[in-house]
């Protein structure tokens, strides 16, 4: 009796077991078809726009998500009439092939674009991040629009059908320079603080303004030899891209009153092609070391005779400056030259000397670690980055201990002064001084904001 009743009640909970396994599994399926006719996007759909007139040939870089369901670029709306723009910001995992194929674009189709676009672009590498816009007519695929660089952009038209001929759907390719213009831009500052400060203070960019200090480092160092009310200024680019700023370009001109002294850098390129910034007597900037390997610290501990040691409790000489600095600051090579040791010495860890193209030695420690690449016998470049600040060896905290040798005697890193290592051609002397008086005009404020280039777009066609 007991058998046959727990029998009976067995009998509802399997069937109950067996239809919810069912479900499950329909479910599954259903979701793994859904997974896999859409295996190839996993962007997000960030804007769909009704166009009335003709679209912006550039996609926009600024674009905001409002939430529309992928599905809206497909077949669902291919009732709808007129002109419709599609911009997908691409993840890792997208394809062309998975966005074409949201436009009803054929994979025969498909496979054609990308043959006939390769020697312009590999379609395959669309890059995570960008956009991709896609235009609709009447719910069909018209084109595609792709950004390859700053100032050009692939275009994939579908052709009428009495262009693309009995062959069957046709489509066009080409790449088109943006149009773009270059301005001038002017900025002066008060240093209180930093130049970095003054700078964003003035009105400019962190790009132009870690720019200006490269330029200067030969001249000034930033981290002991400025003064609370020096004064900056300098003339830039400022590139724009169909009306709108893109980024900062070079620096064309600029002058600094470090603690009294005026110091003025002029860019000038010379009849050879070559270019360089110039003091206004035509002596270049450029030295043969850098006044300092760090571009943003602070000095902690001064070249000294007699330093009392912090950690071995003594007075010992200290032959080198050291500059406090974040772990993993990079620091730079003080000027081109061979690598003649890179690895670990006794209390400075990680540790690199460098010999250069002169008498000079320059060695570098307590590196938290050194840059993949530098070691014994290697050539590097000035101002190339050779390790990161840290604090190796015998140490209280993080920083750079910098050490320059002439000959085979330690000196002050403070108080080199190496001489200019060229000045401007004498054939190009009478054209430097014409460009050097009027950039100091433009650096007094006469003639700033001045259209410097401008280019219109041109196209370059693929034919199929």
């Amino acid at each position: 009796m007991n058998r046959k009743k727990r029998s009976g009640l067995s009998k509802p909970v399997v069937l109950a077991v067996m239809v919810g396994a069912a479900v499950v599994l329909t479910t599954l399926f259903l979701l793994s078809q859904e997974a896999f006719s859409h295996k190839f996007l996993t962007s997000s759909l960030v804007i769909e726009s009704d166009k009335s007139t003709e679209p912006s040939a550039s996609p926009a870089d600024e674009v905001t998500s409002n939430n529309l369901d992928k599905e809206s670029a497909g077949a669902g709306k291919s009732a709808e009439l007129g002109t419709k723009r599609f911009d997908f910001r691409l993840s890792t995992d997208d394809t062309f092939y998975g966005l074409m194929s949201l436009f009803n674009v054929s994979g025969t189709d498909i496979h054609k674009i990308a043959r006939k676009a390769r020697p312009l672009f590999n379609l395959s590498r669309l890059r995570k991040g960008t956009v991709f816009r896609v235009y609709t007519e009447d719910g069909l695929f018209n084109r595609a629009e792709y950004r390859l660089g700053e100032f050009d952009i692939l275009t994939i038209k579908k052709e009428p059908a009495h262009v693309a001929g009995a062959g069957g759907i046709g489509y066009t390719i080409e790449t088109r320079e943006l149009p773009w213009e270059i301005k001038e831009n002017r900025a002066f500052g008060v240093i209180n603080n930093s130049l970095y400060e003054a700078g964003i203070k003035a009105g400019t960019d962190p790009q132009t303004i870690m720019n200006l200090s490269d330029i200067l480092a030969w001249d000034v160092d930033f981290a002991s030899d400025i003064r609370k009310g020096d004064t900056f200024g300098v003339v830039h680019e400022k590139i724009f891209v169909e009306g709108k700023y893109l980024k900062t370009g070079k620096i064309l001109g600029a002058e600094m009153m470090n603690n009294g002294k005026r110091v003025t850098a002029i860019y000038f390129e010379d009849s050879e092609g070559g270019t360089g910034y110039y003091d206004e007597n035509g002596k270049s900037l450029r030295r043969t070391l850098l006044r300092s390997p760090l571009r943003y610290r602070r000095i902690s501990s001064y070249f000294s005779k007699g330093r009392y040691h912090p950690i071995l409790k003594r007075y010992r000489p200290h032959h080198g400056i050291d500059y406090a600095a974040p772990t993993g600051t990079p620091v730079e090579s003080a000027g081109s030259g061979k690598v003649i040791f890179a690895g670990w010495k006794s209390g400075y860890g990680n540790f690199v000397t460098i010999k250069h193209n002169n008498s000079y030695t320059t060695s570098y420690g307590h590196f938290s670690r050194i840059k993949k690449g530098i070691r014994k016998g290697v050539k590097v470049e000035q101002a190339q980055v050779i390790g990161y600040v840290g604090s190796t060896g015998i140490s209280t905290g993080p920083h750079l201990h910098y050490e320059v040798k002439r000959g085979k005697k330690l000196i002050n890193p403070l108080s080199i002064r190496p001489k200019a290592n060229s000045t401007v051609p004498k054939v190009d002397r009478e054209r430097f001084e014409v460009v050097k008086e009027e950039m100091l005009a433009r650096l007094s404020g006469q003639n700033a904001g001045v259209v410097v280039s401008s280019r219109s777009g041109a196209t370059a066609e693929q034919d199929g």
